[in-house]
């Protein structure tokens, strides 16, 4: 049989894209395709209205003109529709498919190569930067529909919008000089205190109803409904008149979520400054209109979560588009057994957030059902009132966030009808009756229906569309009810005690100005709430809601989370980690490895998150005791990278184990590029954390967890060497936590001073790093004994000891995991006292953790929640894996105490430079070779480890290395 042409396979490629997206409209070796070039003749054109188009180029391998052919189509502007190709993308056909007698059947089963190119500011971009992404028919007909997303023009709306935005908040602010109480009013219908933010989320609301009533205006389910230039354009005597009567026409037809707060709130101006904001707004949205995407409905939320993600509009921790993206991909593909061609049958899919914020994470899941439906043949618009009638729960505490929800969500097709949604403003704080609520949380001990109070705010009315909203709404949210969960919790802990911050007594519950009584009472009701749960007060309230997320998924059910890394490491969130472990299969934890604002998936929360994905066993079903970790390296730029994260997660079949040995996690690639890796675990005792996320090079992990059953497994180093190990509770004692000592509560009898030569009670209590560049620490305070205390003083006194061990270790400024001080001294805040039966362990203690195999184990053990940083607690060190002190013999010790002498006057630096630090090497050297009996290779391989660990984002926190600074062997 003759080869197959390019222009043959392209005609195939195009008629299995076409039925892929029901509005595209896919054109294969078309000529007069585009505009003033009527001979050039474009491989494959997709179109889709109010989209950009894409062109698609196609060569077989080794297709060395194809990239090139597809830059040059950049710019053009096609025919149908008269838009120009910001994207394009360069396809590679396995030669193979050349000799196949049916090319649709060999094109399903080829793995494509393919790269894309974006016309962007300053210049055209390539994703992957290097090499070629590969995939199916339908992997390439999502990233079609990813880039024909056309983002100059959602740019620009987002800008005409944050622009017009600004200059009616300047107005509001006006308003609050001469008129305070308006503002009064509106910031208590939108649930938020009277300030700048929330005057400028006002004008958001009222923004957003309007781009929707200039694009709803004049169609067939509004088709009497007036533009916005007849009713507040700068001819309309009264302007804030004729809108409220148009928005009040509207809602007789629909849109409930979108225009009912923002009604509410252009009520409560003054008739004079209503004229302005309208007269503003109605120029804002021409310019809106004026990029081109006037009718591209199922962008708006999209533009509304940029304007909100981009522009801070809310002071709040929202999860990134990208981001949702990821989770939302990832856990629809893992919901196993929906027929996604069949509408009834997704339609009877309950997906529940019960910390909704702005519904971006409702907003990714939403568009990948409606993908995967159409993909299978479905109609997405068809889908729409399903989605927001039955499909799509959300609950928040704030009106304001609701209603963005709401509008987003009904943004994808707003020209369709539907009868409610299932989107609740739920109670929080005192309320009129005397009882407290704590909003979504009162759900953790409800039956199938729980019943809200509904106040006579309109901002905070749950109920169907109109006015006739009873004062109470039952909403239907039954137990093992859900087929997916998915949240990103708030992060609040309950940790602030009376002597912390004046006015904060729970500061889980501070919000909304809550007084102490208040805080108090809801404290209450939330443990009374939450008993038997994995609810712990200093996790915070974001294990409780992952509580509440699994008693409301049904088996079998996915449940999808974004939460502090601590809940992987944390020794408050071993409930949480018993739970997945013993109630869950199929894990997926990732992390980012980066520093900075990258090692998180929200938006400014300083700290490092992760995103759990997991299916709730079956009754039948036997738990599964491994995960899948995913430490990325940077966290996803766009949709498109996002995307290729969850097919690379998906997608990956053979994954090095955590006990393989030290030789990496399964790679990650964008391209050619590495862009993470995956890594099988175990996830072990629950107690003592999951430490093998949020890491770069996944061989240290392998090494600290060969370390700690008590082999020496090094990188390049096939031999396994025994080390006699153990946790630190069998081999000493951990002091007393420093509140026993000094605060207002456990009876402490004693105060701190400043530290004193010829004190009675010296203490080593605070980090000061300029002071702890040696081994051997002074105390840096002195307790004083409170009268009346003297007996208690002298019981806590015995629980001195030489030893301390750092709970906050800032790798980037401090040298020591552990100190040691010339005489006994109390352990305060950041240096809590270790108690050895034998004297002789102090000085091995110390040496073992402040080497570079101690430094690994506490990096392994510690949370990895900030930059360069490593936390702990008092309980969770006594599961500290350390050197079992009792093995070593006589002589052993004794070397132990001459090397400890050896070091008195060596200074060490930070640990980050710990690779780079001669007296760390030297150290590294005593220990490996004179204490332990290592030979000379072995220690080489473990100052090749302390290069590796010193590289970790986690350890330099991005911290930058001295000139000439470089390993030290």
């Amino acid at each position: 049989m003759p080869r197959q042409t390019e222009p043959s396979v392209n005609n195939a490629l195009g008629a299995l894209l076409q039925p892929m997206a029901r509005a595209w409209t896919v054109r294969s070796e078309n000529v007069r395709a585009i505009v003033d070039k009527p001979g050039l003749q474009p491989d494959i054109v997709i179109t889709e209205p109010g989209r950009s188009p894409v062109i698609v180029e196609a060569e077989y391998e080794p297709a060395r003109t194809v990239e090139d052919e597809a830059r040059s189509r950049l710019g053009l502007e096609v025919v149908d529709g008269r838009r120009s190709v910001e994207a394009v993308v360069a396809l590679k056909y396995p030669d193979a498919i050349a000799d196949s007698n049916n090319l649709a059947s060999a094109l399903l089963d080829a793995r494509l190569s393919y790269c894309v190119f974006r016309d962007e500011s300053p210049g055209v971009s390539r994703f992957p930067e290097s090499g070629w992404l590969t995939g199916s028919v339908e992997d390439l007909a999502d990233l079609v529909k990813l880039v024909s997303v056309p983002e100059k023009a959602v740019d620009a709306a987002a800008d005409a919008l944050q622009q017009g935005i600004d200059r009616v908040a300047a107005i509001l602010d006006e308003i609050d000089t001469a008129r305070p109480a308006v503002n009064a009013v509106i910031a208590r219908l939108l649930g938020m205190a009277n300030v700048a933010q929330t005057r400028r989320m006002a004008c958001a609301i009222i923004a957003n109803a309007m781009v929707f009533h200039e694009r709803i205006a004049g169609t067939k389910h509004a088709i009497n409904i007036r533009p916005l230039n007849l009713v507040c354009g700068h001819d309309v005597p009264n302007p804030q008149r004729e809108t409220l009567a148009e928005w009040s026409a509207i809602l007789e037809i629909n849109y409930f979520p979108i225009f009912s707060v923002g009604r509410d709130i252009l009520r409560q101006l003054p008739a004079n400054y209503a004229a302005r904001v309208l007269r503003t707004l109605e120029l804002t949205v021409g310019d809106v209109n004026a990029t081109g995407i006037e009718n591209a409905h199922h962008l708006t939320g999209r533009i509304f979560q940029k304007l909100i993600a981009d522009r801070k509009y809310l002071a709040t921790f929202y999860t990134l588009p990208a981001s949702a993206a990821l989770l939302a991909r990832i856990a629809v593909a893992g919901m196993d057994g929906v027929d996604w061609s069949d509408a009834e049958a997704v339609g009877k899919l309950r997906v529940g957030d019960f910390a909704c914020g702005t519904g971006a994470l409702l907003s990714a899941v939403y568009e990948q059902i409606a993908a995967r439906h159409e993909r299978a043949g479905g109609d997405p618009e068809k889908l729409h009132a399903p989605m927001m009638e039955n499909v799509l729960f959300g609950c928040d505490v704030m009106p304001s966030a609701v209603h963005i929800t709401g509008a987003t969500l009904s943004g994808a097709y707003p020209e369709v009808e539907f009868n409610g949604s299932r989107l609740y403003t739920l109670p929080y704080g005192r309320q009129e009756d005397g009882s407290v609520k704590i909003g979504s949380l009162e759900l953790l001990q409800s039956s199938s229906a729980m019943t809200l109070f509904n106040t006579s705010d309109p901002a905070k009315r749950t109920g169907r569309i109109g006015e006739e909203t009873a004062a109470y709404v039952v909403a239907d949210i039954p137990d093992e009810g859900f087929d997916l969960i998915i949240m990103n919790p708030p992060f609040t802990s309950n940790t602030k005690h009376r002597d912390a911050d004046s006015g904060t007594l729970a500061a889980a519950f501070a919000a909304f100005d809550a007084s102490e009584e208040d805080q108090s009472d809801m404290a209450k009701r939330m443990k009374r709430m939450s008993r038997d749960t994995c609810y712990h007060g200093h996790a915070g309230l974001a294990s409780a809601f992952v509580a509440l997320a699994d008693r409301k998924l049904r088996p079998n059910g996915m449940v999808a989370l974004v939460l502090p890394f601590t809940a992987i490491s944390g020794a408050s969130w071993a409930g949480f980690r018993e739970l997945m472990t013993t109630e869950y299969t199929d894990l997926t934890v990732l992390s980012i490895a980066a520093n900075g604002k990258d090692m998180s998936f929200s938006s400014d929360t300083g700290m490092a998150e992760c995103l759990v994905i997991g299916r709730k066993k079956t009754k039948d079903e036997d738990p599964n005791d491994r995960a899948k970790f995913v430490s990325l390296q940077t966290r996803p730029a766009s949709f498109v990278e996002a995307s290729e994260f969850s097919r690379a997660i998906k997608n990956g079949t053979s994954t090095r184990r955590l006990e393989d040995g030290p030789y990496g996690a399964t790679p990650i690639y964008s391209g050619d590029s590495p862009a993470g890796g995956i890594l099988d675990a175990s996830l072990g005792d629950f107690k003592m954390g999951w430490g093998a996320g949020r890491v770069l090079d996944a061989s240290l992990a392998q090494v600290a967890h060969s370390l700690t059953g008590g082999e020496l497994w090094l990188p390049a180093r096939p031999e396994r060497s025994k080390v006699a190990m153990t946790f630190l509770n069998q081999v000493g004692k951990r002091g007393l936590d420093h509140q026993f000592f000094v605060s207002n509560a456990h009876s402490a009898p004693f105060t701190k001073q400043a530290a004193s030569p010829t004190a009675t009670y010296p203490a080593l209590w605070n980090h000061n790093a300029k002071n702890e560049t040696y081994m051997v620490c002074e105390p840096d305070s002195q307790m004083l004994v409170k009268p009346g205390m003297e007996e208690r003083a002298g019981k806590l006194w015995a629980t001195a000891s030489r030893s301390h061990l750092t709970l906050d270790f800032r790798f980037t400024s401090q040298p020591l995991a552990a100190a040691l001080t010339d005489e006994k001294a109390i352990g305060g805040t950041a240096w809590p006292n270790i108690l050895f039966d034998d004297a002789r362990f102090d000085a091995a203690f110390t040496l073992w953790c402040n080497s570079t195999l101690g430094l690994l184990l506490y990096w392994w053990c510690a949370s990895r929640q900030h930059d360069g940083r490593g936390r702990t607690t008092i309980f969770a060190i006594e599961s500290l894996p350390v050197l079992d002190l009792r093995t070593l013999t006589d002589e052993q010790l004794r070397t132990a105490e001459n090397i400890f002498d050896d070091f008195r006057e060596k200074e060490l630096k930070p640990a980050y430079l710990a690779d780079a630090d001669p007296n760390r090497a030297y150290l590294d050297r005593r220990v490996v070779c004179d204490l332990l009996g290592f030979d000379e290779d072995t220690y080489r391989a473990v100052r090749r480890l302390a290069a590796k660990w010193c590289a970790e984002p986690s350890v330099h926190g991005g911290k930058r290395r001295p000139k000439g600074a470089r390993l030290i062997t």
